[in-house]
């Protein structure tokens, strides 16, 4: 099973100043394979019986999370009817099973045989973005994603995650064009409200970094979204609120390890030096990691 790994905390579980490129790419993985399947199994309805029932066992492998049999099983349906209206979306589907399994090389030569049956797909070309991005090969990634708004400019993913990778790479300004673009066209996203506060977090607009960490909140209040909001508030010198978002936060998850990194700096701030050691010893039990610790408090 794959993880998503930030590179700025270490860490596997999202929080507020993750990159969000790995966060948001797989949250929908598992519905898409579904739903792609399901499609392909509603193109294939004219097919004999034998064929019916591998879509059949396939949606099945994939609903358990079982990528090895759902591999084999695709393979097996493209070679009995190899040029089928549906091998670019049974590659594109076994190309992300393949992502899934961590099998990345695998994955690219699934999605790009795809594309090469189905080169119009702006479904595909994501798909193969995604796998590229993740394989650090960004600037076929965001060729790719360029190919997509081409193709399809009211397509919204292609500007979240184009913009996600601008902002990995410090091109700010792209960033927040694409960004903006994505709110356009899906001011609702969760995913969008997360990538426009990591952006204004990671270029220290903390007043709307805040607005956005605000909208998460109030839609869905998860213990990231606090610990974000504290931090804006921290570096703002906004102790107070600071103070009742970790409190708050902390009340979600008593073990989430950046809201105690979080009151480590407060602490440190409010001259309870005591205090801010405990706190960050305490993040570093739970899997903070000791660079950031250090870079954010100094010890």
């Amino acid at each position: 099973m794959r993880h998503i790994f930030s590179p700025v905390s270490g860490t596997t579980r999202p929080f507020f100043l993750h990159h969000p490129i790995m966060n948001l790419y797989y949250r929908a993985l598992y519905v898409f394979l579904v739903s792609g399947l399901t499609f392909c199994a509603a193109e294939a309805k004219d097919t004999d019986t034998a064929t019916e029932s591998a879509w059949a066992e396939i949606e099945k492998s994939v609903a358990a999370g079982d990528w090895n049999t759902a591999d084999s099983l695709i393979v097996a349906t493209l070679e009995q009817h190899p040029d089928s209206a549906t091998d670019a979306m049974l590659l594109s589907n076994l190309g992300m099973i393949r992502y899934y399994a961590g099998k990345d090389s695998l994955a690219l030569d699934a999605l790009t045989r795809a594309h090469r049956a189905a080169p119009a797909s702006v479904t595909i070309l994501a798909n193969r973005a995604k796998v590229l991005t993740s394989m650090g090969r960004a600037a076929e990634a965001l060729a790719d994603y360029d190919n997509i708004v081409q193709l399809d400019s009211t397509y919204s993913d292609a500007y979240l995650y184009r913009g996600l990778i601008m902002l990995y790479r410090g091109n700010f300004e792209d960033a927040l064009s694409d960004l903006q673009q994505r709110e356009k066209l899906s001011p609702r996203s969760e995913d969008t409200l997360i990538a426009l506060a990591s952006f204004y977090t990671i270029t220290e607009n903390h007043e709307s970094a805040i607005s956005y960490y605000s909208q998460l909140i109030q839609a869905d209040p998860q213990p990231e979204y606090y610990a974000g909001r504290a931090l804006c508030a921290l570096r703002l010198e906004r102790l107070v609120d600071a103070s009742e978002d970790i409190a708050d936060g902390l009340d979600l998850d008593p073990d989430y390890s950046e809201l105690y990194l979080c009151r480590a700096i407060l602490n440190k701030k409010r001259y309870c030096t005591a205090d801010a050691h405990a706190d960050a010893d305490r993040a570093l039990s739970l899997g903070a990691n000791p660079a950031r610790i250090k870079a954010l408090l100094g010890f």
